[in-house]
């Protein structure tokens, strides 16, 4: 456990070497016991993995130790104990424990207030109206000759079926069987069987 504590110290010296704002680590990762059961306050330890790295935070009192994350569901996920101190000489303490997304975590999308989404809705809309007013005109009127010609077929279908439906509820007399077949012979040209 401290071989990697003090790798971890040796790649963050090299880099805040190079930007002398960032203080020195060592002091944040030796708290890692202390993060790891502030943690365990809000996890099961089995899903808190491998001290992964120290994120430096605005103020230089200020760190971020980050874990792996074993949670089901959540893979590319990252376990953050926030560290701080009053000033250079005192111990770190944990300020703030949570699990927040890593590089390649699956995150939804920024939220963007309603009234935005309306009114790139209301702009898009009237966008698409102004440049459709004259062709709409023609369009409603052919639709509405459609919907003319689709109803009086509709009206024409509906009262076949229903004769036939009533023609086929109730059995024929034999009066009704040649006058049938008359009529059918006579409509198609042909003479009438007796």
């Amino acid at each position: 456990m401290r071989a990697r504590s003090l790798r971890c110290c040796e790649r963050w010296r090299t880099n805040s070497m190079s930007d002398p704002t960032v203080s020195d680590p060592a002091e944040f990762l030796a708290q890692e016991a202390a993060a790891r059961s502030a943690l365990a306050e809000i996890a099961p330890r089995r899903q808190i993995g491998a001290l992964l790295r120290a994120d430096p935070e605005p103020d230089e009192n200020v760190f971020t130790l980050r874990f792996a994350s074993d949670v089901p569901g959540y893979p590319h996920w990252e376990w953050a104990a926030v560290l701080g101190r009053v000033d250079a000489e005192s111990t770190p303490t944990v300020l703030e424990v949570g699990l927040m997304p890593g590089e390649g975590a699956l995150v939804p999308p920024a939220w963007v207030p309603w009234s935005e989404r309306f009114a790139e809705y209301k702009a898009q809309h009237d966008d698409d109206s102004d440049d459709s007013d004259d062709s709409d005109d023609v369009d409603d009127a052919d639709s509405r000759d459609d919907a003319d010609e689709d109803s009086t077929a509709d009206a024409e279908s509906q009262s076949d079926g229903d004769a036939e439906s009533e023609s086929a509820d109730e059995p024929m007399s034999e009066e009704t069987s040649e006058t049938t077949s008359e009529a059918t012979a006579e409509a198609e040209g042909s003479p009438a069987q007796e």
